[in-house]
């Protein structure tokens, strides 16, 4: 026999198990995107090689930036308070 706590925390794992796996794979795909997109923005503003690397440096370490204190804040405010502000 289960009680309700033991199912509810099996669903919880499974939530966070998603959640970090999706977000791992959209910080690879970000920058993998930055990078393919690196021929079109040569082209359009006329950059060298030593100028589109810090365009691929800046992405990663723009997101790096903001990482901890969007995290800080959705603690704060929850997931609903923090996508109003993210929103507005």
């Amino acid at each position: 026999m289960t009680d309700a706590t033991s199912v509810d925390n099996a669903g919880t794992k499974r939530i966070v198990l998603l959640v970090t796996t999706l977000a791992a794979f959209l910080s690879s795909f970000g920058i993998s995107s930055v990078n393919i997109a690196l021929p079109s923005i040569e082209k359009e503003f006329l950059m060298d090689a030593i100028l589109l690397s810090w365009v691929t440096t800046a992405y990663l370490l723009s997101s790096a930036m903001f990482l901890v204190p969007f995290g800080k804040i959705a603690d704060i405010y929850g997931r609903m308070g923090s996508r109003i502000i993210w929103k507005s």
